[in-house]
């Protein structure tokens, strides 16, 4: 059921939770909770089930990070107590853990390839883990802080991309087993990260509310900035080459373009409470955001995609206030509008609930 937020449906958890990691071929997804439970739940268009609570997999240290494995069958989640855990999704018992996997709480947890994770901790330490071997095979120490967030660049470069508190981002070649860049400190640490433009341009939110973006393999520098957020950036998944959605403290789910910068509009909202991760379905119709208000929230977002959808979103713009120094901000706007008019025309998402978030966010900004 709706809620007063627009969300196609709420799931109230037990407790706060930390990450929420969507199923890579069914309606249901996992939520780490503070406690260091699990939660297993399963959504329709709108609504949403608790199926299970697995108790205490990491102790009663946080559940900080999920991800799902072997096509679904098995979750893998890293937590404050620093082991590495494998669930069998099925039968919702612990097929392996790895006690001490890292020497400080495990902060962010993502799949590479088929065999192959990516674990970022506290302390600054990524690992890269062969899941059958059920060992590292790799171990680096870039940064001084935390590790925030990490993307895979894909097979082709088989390269990862990671964010840190330290107020650096640095690019990891899986093939060469080191470090290959690392921009300079940027005195505001870096909390989210993502990789658009077909590979080329990598974004990272800031505790400042700067959304930084380099020139993939031009890693000393940023190429762009935007400052559109009043708040800091705590997460950001991809919607298309040329949008992403934000999830900031100030609760606000946001929708934004990449060359050129502007935020478009509003997804939703968790009140004033922090959003502290993002995830997108497999089929790339809902998005869950998970919040300090001890819920998570699924929104429908195939209307982002669609024909028109963002014609008159100009009114949205926070700021045209983007130190542009890249040289291709113009060819990607215009591959944007030849790639808009190609779009197939699907019904346009409802007008009411799209006025009542540009209204929202108009108001919003008039009283920062």
């Amino acid at each position: 059921m709706e809620d007063d937020s627009g969300a196609a449906c709420v799931a109230t958890c037990a407790e706060q939770p930390f990450d929420v990691a969507f199923h890579p071929t069914t309606h249901v997804f996992g939520v780490g909770l503070i406690t260091g439970d699990i939660e297993f739940w399963t959504h329709t268009d709108d609504s949403c089930r608790k199926m299970e609570t697995l108790r205490k997999v990491h102790g009663t240290e946080a559940c900080r990070a999920l991800a799902y494995v072997d096509g679904g069958k098995t979750l893998l989640s890293g937590g404050g107590d620093c082991s590495v855990v494998a669930t069998d999704v099925v039968t919702g018992t612990t097929v392996a853990r790895l006690e001490n996997a890292h020497a400080s709480p495990v902060n962010r947890l993502i799949t590479l390839q088929e065999h192959l994770i990516a674990t970022g901790d506290d302390e600054g330490t990524v690992k890269i883990w062969d899941t059958r071997a059920r060992s590292a095979c790799g171990e680096h120490k870039p940064f001084v802080d935390f590790v925030s967030d990490m993307k895979y660049a894909g097979d082709h470069v088989n390269e990862l991309v990671i964010s840190s508190g330290d107020g650096t981002l640095g690019c990891l070649s899986l093939t060469a087993g080191k470090m290959i860049g690392q921009c300079d400190n940027l005195e505001d640490e870096l909390l989210s990260v993502e990789i658009v433009k077909g590979g080329r341009k990598v974004v990272a939110g800031s505790q400042e509310g700067i959304l930084n973006i380099f020139s993939y393999g031009k890693w000393e520098d940023i190429s762009d900035r935007y400052p559109g957020h009043p708040q800091s950036v705590d997460a950001i998944t991809k919607v298309t080459e040329d949008m992403v959605v934000t999830g900031s403290s100030d609760g606000l789910i946001r929708v934004i373009s990449i060359f050129p910068n502007k935020i478009l509009g509003l997804v939703g909202e968790h009140s004033d409470m922090p959003i502290e991760r993002l995830s997108m379905s497999f089929d790339k119709n809902m998005l869950a955001s998970s919040s300090h208000d001890h819920t998570v929230k699924l929104w429908k977002v195939d209307w982002l995609t669609e024909e028109g959808a963002w014609d008159d979103a100009d009114d949205m713009d926070v700021e045209e206030n983007s130190d542009n120094d890249s040289d291709d901000s113009d060819d990607d706007a215009k591959t944007k509008k030849r790639k808009s008019k190609s779009k197939g025309g699907k019904s346009k998402p409802n007008d009411a609930k799209k006025e009542s978030k540009k209204k929202t966010l108009t108001k919003f900004f008039s009283d920062l």
